[in-house]
């Protein structure tokens, strides 16, 4: 009597760029078959394999490439009919890079921030004030410009990997050193981490006072009660030097797509981006974790900017937190390795490239608004 074919069970398939894709069936009641992409048929030629052998039926795409992803059906058939089935590619990868990233200029980046000339010659230095989530790796940052400017692994801010709580529990000020030991013209201030309880949002306040220079060194976070005027940590007459130039938002590549608009860290750090930007105080994102967002990027960091996960995370970032992705850098931090590595130096240089530049522009604004 004969039936009809069993019906394909294709299996998705995810795949880097260059990589081959490849299909098989096994069928042996099938007379005639074909293969299509979403919804057109395929021919054999090119890049393209399509071949059987006895009840094996075969697709081959070679060299895949961004315009490979789709939808991928086999439809096979016989004197009682026709069934089909469909899996779905996906190419994790642009064919070009999207951004451009200065990999072999690293010592050229190096040599101009060390050399920076600030614009405003009331300040010493430029003062980065880094905030976010608990665990996104705020004082790993510190860690990694000083790594990269020394050329070794260095552990200058304490940071508590896989912890649930803040580490950092006091507001200090982290200078940057190069290799001889000379203090290059910009600071980082770390902060204790951001959590979702309603009672932590003090720390808010707190974070805000510091963009305006009320905090003094060494000041005790307190998540319940804020700093206040008369409080012997309240600075009451900041000079340009106290402010921070520059508000660096720190979110994890890897999760940022998980959280909810109305997520409460997420809720507090747009509550902080707005004073900043009541201030005119410029913002960036670094966006860490990159390498544990995508396997692509984790292979290889060279191929962050053709990463199609990585883009998208920058896209969540940007929607999600108000910040133009031409402000968002992705980074990655030194965790596992005990050597300094290019392309995590080149990363983070870009990152604060960017970054010095915008924090000198608001400096400069200030000079001119007070002469």
């Amino acid at each position: 009597m004969g039936h009809l074919p069993a019906k394909p069970l294709l299996q998705g398939k995810t795949v880097k760029r260059g990589e081959d894709i490849t299909f098989v069936w096994h069928d042996s009641g099938v007379e005639d078959y074909r293969w299509k992409k979403n919804g057109y048929i395929l021919s054999n030629g090119g890049r393209i394999s399509i071949r059987r052998d006895g009840a094996y039926f075969y697709l081959t795409i070679k060299d895949a490439r961004e315009e490979d992803e789709g939808e991928y059906t086999l439809e096979v058939s016989n004197s009682k009919g026709t069934v089909s089935g469909s899996a779905k590619v996906t190419v994790l990868e642009y064919d070009r890079d999207w951004r451009n990233a200065q990999w072999g200029a690293n010592d050229l980046i190096k040599q101009f921030l060390a050399n920076y000339t600030l614009s405003n010659p009331n300040v010493t230095h430029l003062r980065f004030l880094l905030h976010g989530r608990v665990g996104v790796g705020k004082s790993s940052i510190i860690n990694t410009i000083n790594c990269t400017f020394q050329g070794r692994v260095n552990v200058k801010a304490l940071a508590a990997a896989g912890s649930h709580t803040s580490f950092t529990k006091c507001y200090e000020t982290h200078m940057i050193m190069d290799k001889g030991g000379a203090q290059l013209p910009f600071v980082f201030n770390d902060i204790m981490g951001l959590e979702n309880q309603e009672r932590s949002w003090a720390l808010t306040d707190d974070i805000i006072s510091a963009l305006k220079g009320h905090v003094k060194e060494k000041y005790k976070f307190n998540p319940v009660t804020p700093l206040c005027e008369g409080d012997c940590s309240y600075n009451s007459r900041p000079t340009l030097d106290d402010k921070v130039h520059c508000l660096v938002s720190v979110i994890r590549a890897d999760r940022i797509g998980l959280l909810d608009t109305g997520d409460v860290v997420l809720e507090k750090m747009r509550m902080v981006r707005e004073a900043a930007s009541n201030l005119d105080i410029p913002q960036v994102v670094f966006l860490t974790f990159v390498d544990e967002c995508c396997p692509v990027v984790k292979k290889d960091l060279k191929r962050i900017y053709s990463s199609k996960m990585i883009k998208q995370a920058m896209q969540d970032c940007s929607n999600k937190l108000g910040v133009p992705m031409n402000c968002i850098y992705p980074v990655k931090n030194y965790s596992e390795e005990i050597e300094v590595n290019n392309e995590v130096d080149c990363l983070i240089l870009d990152a604060l490239h960017n970054a010095v530049n915008f924090a000198n522009d608001f400096v400069r604004n200030k000079s001119n608004m007070s002469s």
